[in-house]
């Protein structure tokens, strides 16, 4: 979404103002997980759009990583947050230490990554990196 303001900015995309501004309304969502549906919600409503099953999907996604214990308050929904790499289909994520300025581990869905290496047929994947040198340091740190 991000490059499309920027394409948009630089003309060689031509979006309307309305899809223009419903965009940069998108990416200012950052809100607390627990929050997330209904931002999404409302977003949606204002911009004349139907999320349906999509939104249907991210609450069930969100109401179970909440049933694991997880502090739905703590974990952040960034509309705008990406991974740096083209081949990410899907839910995109990181794990940050509070207050920490960098990742210690991130990943996501990436269904095209192994046709985009020659595989004939699309195969899903999901995977993930783990920084042992930052979790380390913060260990340290704690000690």
């Amino acid at each position: 979404a991000r490059r499309l303001i920027e394409k948009a900015e630089l003309r060689s995309v031509r979006l309307s103002n309305e899809a223009f501004s419903a965009l940069k309304d998108f990416l200012a969502i950052d809100v607390a997980l627990d929050g997330a549906a209904l931002a999404l919600e409302t977003f949606a409503a204002g911009a004349g759009l139907s999320l349906g099953a999509a939104l249907d999907n991210f609450s069930a996604r969100a109401k179970s990583i909440e049933s694991l214990g997880l502090p739905a308050a703590k974990i952040r929904y960034d509309a705008a947050f990406g991974r740096p790499l083209d081949y990410y289909t899907g839910l995109v994520f990181e794990i940050a230490a509070e207050n920490g300025d960098r990742p210690l581990a991130g990943g996501g869905r990436y269904d095209r990554l192994l046709t985009l290496l020659g595989a004939k047929t699309p195969i899903p994947g999901v995977g993930f990196s783990v920084w042992l040198d930052r979790i380390e340091a913060l260990r340290e740190k704690a000690q």
